[in-house]
């Protein structure tokens, strides 16, 4: 009688953990399938941030009445790049019903071909677009800029006409543009926009001596051309074989010429924040790319409106800079 509750009482603790066995079993089957389902989720949503974003993005067409750009809500389900930009010529394409607007895309100018390479889009046009006037060109090109660029991973656009880079009508090449490149309100007119060639040093791949470039810039007439070229340099090159001379969030305060001298007040950040070139290389890209312009003869550089200051406790500011051949590179 004993062996038998004995044997009972064995039984009665073998179920008991063969049924905890199970329970443990159980609960990490659904913890896989939770693990699995956040996985899951997580591989969707990083693939959603993989896409391109349509959300709140502009198209643009003409105010016929003063030649300024009109901004269109567009909306799009596409999630490529080539895509969008295909949508966005069709709609552009197409005449809206206000009278006072009018599309940028004219009859006869076609879009051959469409390549996107890294964060560049190059746009190839028939040769029909260099029958384009200035004006219908100017906002054409703004307007295609300005669209495309909202795409996530297009940060320039570059034209192409006959299989050949576009031109301004002095035959210098368009290079790649941005939406810095345009006048940023769409209310000021074309005709208020002054085009011109600028020369911008920035430094060679090793940041030790300073090379001379060429860029056509676009603003409005009541932007002073001294302000145009230091705000340039700020905002950098995308030229793999150059390096940017002056740090991104650098802030140009104020800028002035009296008598052949630039005075050029930045904010702290260009003596806080270093970039890594030589130490004489920032100065001399601001010196000699201002020295360029034929009103300026020499340059006063600030910070706060203070000259009593030191760059990289080498350079003493409180002195005035001429052009220097012998930092640039032949």
């Amino acid at each position: 009688m004993y062996q038998l509750k004995k044997t009972n009482y064995n039984l009665k603790a073998y179920a008991k953990s063969y049924t905890e066995m199970r329970m443990n079993v159980l609960h990490k089957y659904i913890n896989i399938r939770i693990l699995l389902c956040i996985l899951t989720v997580c591989f969707l949503l990083c693939l959603s941030g993989c896409e391109e974003s349509a959300e709140g993005m502009k198209i643009y067409y003409r105010n016929v009445t003063d030649n300024t750009l009109v901004a269109v809500d567009f909306e799009t389900e596409s999630t490529d790049a080539y895509e969008i930009i295909s949508e966005m010529f069709e709609q552009m394409r197409k005449k809206p019903k206000q009278k006072e607007i009018d599309i940028l895309l004219l009859d006869g100018i076609e879009i051959i071909n469409t390549e996107i390479n890294m964060n560049v889009a190059n746009i190839y046009f028939n040769k029909e677009y260099n029958v384009l006037n200035n004006i219908d060109e100017v906002l054409m090109r703004a307007g295609v800029v300005k669209a495309i660029t909202q795409i996530d991973s297009i940060d320039y656009v570059r034209f192409y006409v006959d299989g050949s880079p576009a031109r301004y009508e002095d035959g210098t090449f368009i290079g790649l543009m941005s939406p810095d490149d345009f006048i940023n309100d769409s209310k000021d007119s074309i005709g208020n926009v002054e085009w011109r060639d600028i020369t911008l040093y920035f430094a060679n791949r090793t940041g030790d001596m300073l090379v001379k470039t060429t860029e056509s810039v676009g603003y409005a007439k009541n932007t002073s051309i001294e302000r145009i070229v230091v705000e340039r340099l700020i905002k950098g090159t995308s030229d793999n074989n150059l390096s940017s001379t002056l740090p991104s969030d650098l802030k140009l305060l104020s800028i002035s010429v009296s008598e052949g001298v630039c005075y050029v007040n930045l904010s702290s950040v260009f003596l806080t924040e270093m970039v890594n070139v030589s130490n004489e290389i920032p100065i001399y890209s601001i010196v000699n790319s201002l020295c360029e312009l034929k009103t300026i003869k020499e340059v006063r550089i600030m910070i706060n409106g203070d000259s009593n200051r030191s760059f990289r406790e080498s350079i003493q500011l409180n002195t005035s800079f001429q052009y220097n051949k012998d930092i640039v590179s032949t």
